[in-house]
């Protein structure tokens, strides 16, 4: 069965520090490993590379062809990248069997319109956990899982595990009480809430003053 995604490779022979002339002339150091299967250092182009990796992430079955000879399902287990420039050093891939469940971090992804109190500026929405832990067939894994944002309907609601939608064709490996989205009020809203309870506060102080004025009137009228 073929992939959506597919990549070529090369055996690498260029290693150490010399694969900075690898990339020079556009090729990516990478390596290819997993279980039954011998590592090996390979090359592959750049700039197909990067399209690739935008599209299919780290969710995605990808077919590899080393040298021409048999295709490989791999996935894109890490990658290295500059501290500074952020350009793409190396890559690890992965080999799958397609017939056995692996676990892999998907990304989640927030949808949905904005709650009144984020779009008032009151409040900003805060994600706990950007990914979580699903088990499924190398095909069936989901390239992200979707959070319903329109669900924080007030400050103290929060999104948990048990709120993501299921599906037959994975499993979230995350208790279901953990809370991957929340609410967290702006400093701006904060202040004027504590403004708006020391005013509060006062208002009160001063009506008490005033009844035992009041008491105290009372007093003298009645020795007078």
């Amino acid at each position: 069965m073929a992939h959506k995604f597919a990549i070529e490779a090369e055996v690498r022979t260029v290693l150490g520090k010399k694969v900075k002339n690898l990339r020079r002339a556009g090729l990516l150091p990478a390596t290819v490993y997993g279980k039954g299967f011998d590592p090996v250092s390979v090359q592959i182009n750049d700039r197909d590379f990067n399209l690739t990796y935008r599209q299919a992430g780290r969710t995605t079955v990808i077919d590899m062809k080393i040298n021409g000879q048999v295709t490989q399902a791999v996935f894109v287990q890490a990658v290295q990248r500059h501290p500074v420039s952020r350009g793409i050093l190396h890559v690890d891939f992965k080999v799958v069997d397609l017939f056995k469940p692996v676990q892999v971090e998907v990304p989640l992804t927030m949808v949905g319109e904005a709650p009144p109190i984020v779009a008032r500026g009151d409040a900003l929405v805060n994600m706990l956990y950007p990914t979580v832990l699903v088990e499924a067939l190398p095909d069936n894994l989901p390239q992200n899982i979707e959070v319903d944002i329109s669900k924080l309907t007030s400050p103290d609601k929060h999104l948990t595990v048990a709120d993501l939608a299921t599906s037959s064709l994975y499993k979230v490996l995350a208790d279901d009480a953990l809370v991957l989205v929340a609410l967290t009020q702006t400093r701006m809203a904060a202040t004027l809430a504590e403004e708006a309870e020391a005013e509060a506060e006062a208002a009160e102080g001063d009506g008490e003053g005033e009844g035992e004025a009041e008491g105290e009137d009372e007093d003298e009228d009645e020795e007078k």
